[in-house]
């Protein structure tokens, strides 16, 4: 299981804060969780939930429970997760939150924002790198291969064992 691809863990506890003032309703919750595509499996238990005792529906709670759940299926969520951040990210009719949660809302979206914006910074210059390697070592290759002629030897030839 490559881990990798998990939320760390100030991506994860700012995505807990955020989605529940995102959705104005317990129920607003699950279908947000559910768009982004949370098997039914996973969501079952909260709406079940949220059908036989309200009260002790909490949305800051579920969001904890089904992020976390996520987290743990690795790379078996990975395309749920990355919707998840992607609808977040998206994010932009604020009117739709509670009023007390609005500005709570907007500056949890924008620090996730700014979050994955340095995360897929530090991925795209770890990428460069490898690729740079890459050339380098196929340079090296291309080059050794020229040399084969000057010492005597021909492409596939092998010293001591004849050609290959």
């Amino acid at each position: 299981m490559d881990i990798s691809f998990h939320y760390p863990p100030e991506l994860l506890q700012l995505l807990i804060d955020a989605i529940p003032k995102l959705c104005k309703s317990k129920r607003d919750l699950l279908l947000f969780f559910q768009g982004a595509g949370v098997s039914r499996v996973t969501l079952q238990p909260f709406q079940q939930l949220l059908l036989t005792d309200k009260v002790s529906f909490n949305k800051y709670s579920v969001a904890r429970e089904v992020l976390t759940k996520l987290n743990e299926q690795g790379e078996n969520s990975l395309r749920t997760r990355r919707e998840l951040l992607k609808r977040v990210t998206e994010f932009e009719d604020f009117s739709v939150c509670w009023d007390n949660d609005r500005a709570a809302a907007r500056g949890l979206v924008a620090q996730i924002r700014d979050v994955i914006n340095v995360k897929d910074s530090f991925t795209r210059m770890r990428n460069e790198k490898d690729e740079e390697f890459g050339l380098a070592r196929l340079e090296k290759l291309v080059e050794e291969n020229r040399a084969l002629p000057a010492l005597g030897l021909s492409k596939g030839a092998c010293p001591n064992r004849g050609n290959v």
